[in-house]
């Protein structure tokens, strides 16, 4: 093999957009009296408001993910000066506070984020070690300390330039490998830190700097030495694993001069405890000097030569000081994997000085924030906090009985891994915490358990503001009891008086209004529920015909504002319509249920306004079902129209009419449909869609169609009892299926609908749970516990009208959601605000990507649909497809990144994903382990987007079906009709095998071949031909292997290793000449080139299997190569194009770098020229796809996007 060394040559390389994990955050107080966060997006500083826009963005390190972000007060006697301190690993640098608030200021609230036309300068240091915290002196902005991964303060000063960094002297008791720190400064010369180890003990130390009055008085010494010192105060232990999170709590005035400080502690045991390091005098002090001055690495040798004596002296005195630090004042368990982070509420830890609880905060690898109450015994401790430590010795210790229970959880993040936290507190007591996840998602929380109700201020896009503004709207849940109700009503006359043992409870409910509701009892009470500063009753229809008939009341619904409809068992049908009850019509049977065909009776205009229809079900009539059409000025029934019969089976759950198609769901999956003739008043069956399913429809829409969409289709979505809801398309032919999806998050769905902003919301259960869930932004809105679906309930959508929504006090209103369920022959009455956007306490400010990391990328290319849509695939299961634009178009929300946006998540696989295909641009294929392979179809549904159903999945089998399609390529099969797709699959197992799929009959295998037992990796065809395949496959024993069907199995052609061990990474490009390049990547991290001559003009259109074995093969492998292209394994490769006979080709590495390269011919001999060499923000990278308009997509731990055009 020819090796060459690469020649660089500057390149074209440009990140255009990204998705990394989020791991810095921090709030920031700008001088215009606003507060925004300050968040670490790989090298960069981005800057958000509480609307979600980005205000502002710097770039920060070179090649380096900011992991802590700290952001100095104010310092009095110091003007404006203040900084911002960032760093990342070993990288450290400061930003004045100035410049961020100049660039915020600059951008004017635009969309856009603003980038400096003159880029800031930033100037960065590099510490000794690997730092967890950073901390700038609240008396002097130009002094800061660092704690770093042995347990060891660095001193830092910042030059008059405020951009300079200058390191001062090392302090450390010990040198322990830490996994977490936290610092607190005490005082201008003291700074108190708490360090988490690996081996699970917490280690709590003072460290005092120089000063004229502090070391030297402190320790006794002559105050010229100047040298800092440190002191050790506990060693706790206990934790089960490493400590991967400690946070100590501001000092809590107890009361007669007592004050106190807590600690709180996380780690991998997944417990969550509370540790009270107060300092009582007397206590030992475990006094050490400095170690030296710092060095250029963490690890070796130091400057002084007592520093491993002391060391050794230290680790001996901390075991004793062990022994004296007490156990935890509380400890619970909690989250289902590993707690990354634990925080206090800043100031809010003060409430346990009044006796009352505070809340704590986690944050866990489950990628959930948790909230816990922790309550302790407020005269326990002070008497404790008021004895010495010599008199605790003396007599047994005060027993300080403390508690810590759950609260509640919020699961805002996708995948895996909440990386950052922010906490800060309002001056009316609310609390705003910050997350940012692997997913790069930010979502913000506001806490008002402990709110004083007091309100911010700001122009509306400050976070603080935008928090308050959501909480004006308070969400509760009330408990009504019916003798509570009963109790304020009117008494009955004695005719119809309710004996006083008869056990009354709420039976059914509708909303008529968003605050109106309207409820029937067990003993015939018809009440309407107002909501205003309380919930009021009144009851209505108290004539004896009218009680008796609501009595048997077995339906009621609410088919339009202000009107709702009830169904009896004496045959009857009642209208209630301003505080009114009366009886509209009668049918042929006992009513078993009513269902609406319009919401609105003015949704058509004209003679319909006037008109209200419905399905009646019925039993012991003739007639199951009739549709019967309302006139609502002569409050009759004007016409009924039978439905045909059908199959006894058919239980209506669901209906719904669009244009002249009746659409009816049942109870075991079926859909009918029927076409109405207007003039002859009849119903006449209708091409159904197949049965999806054999659980229950439980609701059919028409999705609303933009006027300015010009789409002549029509669609309607329907959900199920299994989890899915489908979009179906309706024709004069035909309904068709175009879309079918089942979210994880709500396994048992009840309705859907589209909010004022076109998000598609879905609601159901989950459990005891009532989840509602935007399924267009992919986070859930509601969670109510009322024990479950099989309770009575119901609920306003955000589209709800209230009943004075045209007046001026109303118009501008946001409408929420209610929901009333019955439980425990109770009420349950639940108000949430602002479903749309999200609930209440959480708003997302920027949306993100998979929570885990990207294995696969495909992208359907051409241009013939309006939009273009990439295919990610990951290790949580889910397909992502992504609209792809180069620009942002104008009805873009803020917090979209521009060039990106999800329309459609779909987690049907049951393991991580492998490979995506498209096909032209309607059928998208995956793979993953456990031999799952499907076909996808996707269309577009116009102003709804995109449609995709799963069409096809694989079901030749393994008998244990455990092995992994770890990759697979497809080609239409132009001489066959019924748009037939061949489909090669590479299998850990050694085989490759090739079947026809399809549509509608699924796989046939065609051909299929073994390798030596080693894994394949990759597969491609090289050429398909009259029914003779060529196939190339790539293996883990650094191999590739070219194949050729024979009747009906492959024939192993030719092998060449070319890699030292597994192929990771193929692609293959056809040439003017009839030659074929294979590109390689390997986990050698070596660059391998093939170059393949095939031999066409010996095969004939009439040349038989055996003879096309012997001629038109590959012949004369030329090889070629880079031995150390990247510094880790190259895990992605694709090719760009060829120009000037030169191919353009681009890898992707573990080594998180970018390259381009060039590969051409000088004298017959391949010559390869390194273009670009860029950093890349996605660790573990796993592919990468060329997506039109010369940019690529890189997928991993995130997500980017590259222009790679000279």
């Amino acid at each position: 093999m020819n090796r060459h060394h690469a020649q660089f040559v500057a390149g074209p390389l440009q990140r255009d957009h990204y998705f990394t994990p989020v791991t810095g955050l921090s709030f920031f107080n700008a001088r215009d009296g606003e507060t925004y966060l300050l968040a670490g997006e790989d090298t960069e500083l981005k800057v958000y408001d509480g609307e979600g826009r980005l205000r502002c963005q710097l770039g920060i390190f070179h090649a380096q993910p900011i992991h802590g972000i700290h952001v100095a007060a104010a310092a009095a006697g110091h003007g404006e000066r203040r900084h911002v301190l960032l760093w990342g690993n070993q990288a450290v640098t400061v930003v004045s506070a100035a410049v961020i608030e100049e660039l915020i200021l600059g951008s004017g609230g635009e969309d856009e984020a603003v980038v400096a036309a003159t880029p800031v300068e930033i100037i960065e240091a590099k510490a000794p070690d690997w730092i967890y915290d950073g901390v700038i002196c609240p008396e002097d902005p130009d002094r800061g300390v660092l704690i770093t991964a042995h347990n060891e303060v660095l001193e830092f000063s910042v030059a008059a330039d405020g951009k300079t960094i200058s390191f001062g002297r090392i302090v450390s008791p010990s040198r322990p490998i830490l996994y977490s720190a936290n610092l607190t400064w005490l005082s201008e010369t003291s700074v108190l830190v708490a360090g988490g180890t690996v081996f699970g003990e917490i280690i709590v130390w003072k460290c005092h700097f120089s000063s004229s009055d502090g070391a030297a008085t402190a320790s006794g010494e002559d105050a010229a030495s100047m040298k800092p010192w440190c002191e050790a105060l506990f060693v706790f232990t206990g934790h089960e694993g490493s400590i991967f999170g400690v946070d100590i709590s501001r000092e809590i005035d107890l009361g007669g001069g007592c004050t106190a400080r807590l600690l709180a502690s996380c780690s991998d045991d997944r417990t969550i405890r509370i540790w009270d390091i107060t300092e009582r005098p007397g206590s030992p002090r475990l006094q050490y000097d400095a170690f030296g001055e710092a060095r250029e690495t963490g690890f070796g040798g130091s400057s002084s030569s007592s520093a491993p004596a002391a060391a050794a002296a230290a680790a001996t005195d901390l075991t004793t000081t062990q022994v004296a630090s007490s156990a935890p004042l509380t400890m619970v368990m909690g989250h289902i994997s590993r707690i990354w982070h634990v925080r206090f509420p800043l100031g809010g830890v003060d409430e346990l000085a009044r006796g009352r609880p505070v809340t704590v905060y986690s944050f866990g690898e489950d990628s959930t924030l948790q909230a816990w109450s922790l309550d302790v015994d407020l005269e326990a401790w002070r008497r404790r906090a008021a004895k010495s430590a010599a008199t605790v010795e003396g007599c047994e210790a005060p027993i300080i009985a403390a508690s810590i229970t759950y609260k509640e959880t919020y699961a805002r993040h996708d995948g895996k891994h909440i990386w950052a936290t922010a906490v800060t507190e309002e001056a009316d007591g609310r609390v705003l915490i910050a997350t940012g996840g692997a997913d790069s998602k930010i979502n913000l929380f506001s806490d008002r358990s402990r709110a004083a109700g007091g309100t911010g201020t700001g122009s509306g896009s400050d976070i603080s503001t935008t928090a308050s503004k959501l909480q004006e709207l308070p969400s509760e849940l009330q408990t009504l009891v019916m003798r509570d109700v009963v109790s304020k009503l009117a008494p009955r006359s004695p005719d119809h008086a309710i004996p006083l043992e008869t056990k009354e409870a709420f039976q059914r409910f509708a909303f008529v209004y968003e605050d109106t509701i309207v409820a029937t009892s067990t003993t015939g009470r018809l009440l309407v529920g107002s909501f205003g500063p309380e919930l009021t009753w009144a009851q209505i229809g108290t004539d004896g015909e009218t009680l008796r008939a609501l009595n048997a009341c077995t339906s009621l619904k609410s088919p339009a504002p202000g009107l709702a409809l009830i169904g009896t068992a004496n045959k009857k049908i009642l209208l209630h319509r301003d505080s009114t009850i009366q009886q509209v019509g009668t049918v042929p049977g006992k009513v078993a249920d009513i269902f609406p065909l319009r919401k609105s009776p003015a949704e058509d205009g004209g003679a319909s306004d006037k008109k209200l229809e419905f399905l009646v079900t019925m039993l012991g009539s003739g007639d199951a079902m009739q549709i019967l059409t309302l006139d609502l000025d002569a409050a009759a029934v004007t016409s009924m129209v039978p439905v045909p019969e059908l199959d006894s089976r058919f239980v209506v759950t669901a209906a719904c009419q669009i244009n002249d198609l009746l659409v009816l769901g049942s109870r075991h999956g079926y859909v009918s449909v029927f076409r109405r003739v207007e003039d002859e008043q009849q119903l006449i069956p209708f091409p159904a869609p197949d049965r999806r399913s054999g659980d229950a429809i439980t609701s059919i829409n028409v999705l609303p169609t933009s006027s300015t969409s010009g789409a002549a289709a029509s669609h309607i979505i329907t959900t199920s009892r299994d989890g899915n809801y489908r979009v179906y398309e309706t024709s004069d032919s035909a309904i068709q299926l175009r879309h079918e999806t089942a979210p994880a998050a709500v396994p048992n769905l009840e309705d859907a609908w589209l909010s004022d902003n076109g998000d598609l919301i879905l609601c159901g259960f989950r459990s005891k749970n009532f989840i509602v869930w935007n399924e267009t932004r992919h986070e859930e809105i509601l969670r109510v516990d009322c024990g479950g679906a099989h309770r009575a309930f119901a609920y306003t959508r955000q589209s709800h009208h209230d009943k004075n929504t045209d007046s001026d006090s109303n118009k501008d209103r946001v409408h929420g959601m209610r929901f009333v369920f019955n439980k425990a022959a109770t009420l349950g009455v639940f108000t949430k605000h602002s479903p749309s956007v999200a609930a209440t306490h959480h708003r997302t400010l920027k949306r993100g990507s998979h929570g885990r990391e990207v294995r696969a990328i495909a992208y359907s290319g051409h241009s013939g649909r309006r939009r273009r849509y990439i295919a990610t695939g990951s290790e949580d299961t889910s397909i992502r497809i992504w609209e792809y634009t180069t620009a942002a178009g104008a009805t873009s929300s803020p917090d979209e990144n521009r060039g990106l946006r999800c329309v459609k998540v779909v987690k049907v696989h049951t393991a991580g994903l492998q490979s995506l295909k498209w096909l032209g641009e309607d059928l998208l294929f995956s793979c993953s382990g456990n031999e799952e392979f499907m076909v996808w179809r996707a269309c577009d549904l116009g102003d709804r987007g995109l449609g995709l159903m799963r069409e096809a999945v694989f079901a030749d089998k393994s008998e244990d079906g455990d092995l992994r399609i770890t990759s697979f390529d497809v080609v239409a099969l132009d001489n066959e009709k019924n748009g037939n797709v061949a489909v090669t699959m590479a299998f850990s197992n050694s085989f490759v095998k090739t079947y026809r799929y399809t549509p509608g009959l699924g796989f046939e295998l065609l051909f299929q071949g073994q390798y030596t037992g080693a894994c394949l990796t990759q597969a491609r065809h090289l050429r398909v031909r009259e029914g003779v395949f060529d196939v190339i496959t790539a293996a883990t024993d650094g191999c590739l292997a070219v194949w050729r069907s024979q009747g009906s199995e492959y024939v192993l052609r030719h092998t060449e290793r070319i890699h030292q061990s597994s192929i990771k990474a193929l692609d293959v490009h056809f040439t003017t000449d009839d030659r074929v390049v294979v590109l390689t990547g390997g986990d050698d991290n070596a660059l391998g080139i093939v170059t393949l001559v095939s031999d066409s003009s010996s095969s004939s259109s009439s040349s038989s299997d055996a003879d096309n074995m012997n001629d038109g093969g590959f012949e004369n492998w030329t090889r070629a190569g880079v031995r150390k292209a990247h510094a880790a394994a190259i895990n992605g490769l694709t090719v760009l194009g060829e120009r000037g006979g030169r191919i353009d080709f681009v890898t992707v590495s573990n080594d998180q770098r970018v390259k381009m390269w060039r590969l051409g011919w000088r004298e017959g001999v391949e010559e390869i020229t390194l273009l670009a060499d860029e950093y890349s923000g996605v660790a573990d990278a796993g592919d990468i796809e060329i997506i039109g308009d010369g940019k690529v997509a890189v997928g991993g731990v995130g997500l980017e996007v590259w222009d790679w055009r000279s």
